[in-house]
């Protein structure tokens, strides 16, 4: 969970652009071997979804209830960063 909450913070911080947070969380996300149904699971898939939600055109976005732009991205990676960080905490 660690990798996860730390590409969480690098991106909530503004070290890292929505772009960047993108490619990562895709690249980290698809290719975890270890991740388990399970709490975690279901926290990191729906911002999955969230990531996959995200357009980094503003202007093609056309429905801002299925896109996103990379504020929003940054708002709900605050949330997942939130639960993950309170997960751990249990």
């Amino acid at each position: 969970m660690d990798k996860y909450i730390k590409l969480l913070k690098e991106f909530v911080d503004n070290k890292i652009t929505a772009d960047d947070f993108e490619g990562q969380f895709l690249q980290l996300f698809k290719g975890d071997n270890n991740l388990q149904i399970g709490t975690e699971f279901k926290i990191l898939d729906k911002l999955f979804a969230d990531v996959d939600a995200y357009c980094s055109d503003s202007d093609l976005i056309e429905d801002p209830r299925f896109d996103i732009d990379g504020v929003q991205l940054q708002v709900l990676a605050q949330e997942t960063l939130n639960k993950l960080v309170k997960l751990t905490a249990v």
